[in-house]
């Protein structure tokens, strides 16, 4: 008995995730997080390792502020992303260690920044979140990630990531 061999191929990826593939491997990312009604402004130190998971079908970006006097309580977090070909868009699930989730699409690259829109929750209130990525060469980027509490976009943080 013989099967046809496309029906006994795996999926693949769509070819666009590879748009992605940038922001592989580890990162260094100090940063700062800003004022908000949330919290004080405080400088932090972040690792970023991002990986392609579930055959690439994912990349995941997972985020570890490093501890230090000014940030003795550090948010972890994983960033998930993936492609979504019905609707052609990047799609994004976001979840970290104060128990806050985002769910977020982007276009994709429009020259060297990548913006995704959508909305967080955290304690309790959902509110619109945006975050973009400003590739500065082939081994550093620039993230800014803001929120809209109903007056505008206002900055919570902001990192200067560089490949490790």
């Amino acid at each position: 008995m013989t099967s046809d061999p496309a029906e006994t191929l795996a999926p693949v990826p769509h070819e666009r995730l590879r748009e992605l593939d940038f922001f592989l491997g580890g990162w260094d990312a100090p940063g700062v997080f800003h004022e908000t009604p949330f919290g004080p402004r405080k400088p932090i130190r972040m690792r970023i390792d991002g990986v392609r998971e579930q055959r690439g079908f994912w990349i995941t970006l997972g985020t570890a502020e490093l501890p230090t006097p000014e940030n003795p309580a550090p948010l972890s977090a994983r960033y998930v992303w993936g492609y979504d070909p019905a609707a052609g868009e990047f799609v994004a699930d976001w979840y970290d260690s104060n128990g806050g989730r985002a769910v977020q699409r982007s276009a994709g690259w429009a020259g060297d920044r990548l913006r995704f829109l959508g909305t967080i929750t955290m304690n309790g209130a959902t509110v619109p979140l945006r975050d973009t990525f400003t590739r500065r060469g082939a081994d550093a980027y620039h993230h800014v990630g803001e929120i809209d509490l109903g007056e505008g976009w206002i900055p919570v943080d902001e990192e200067e990531a560089v490949r490790a």
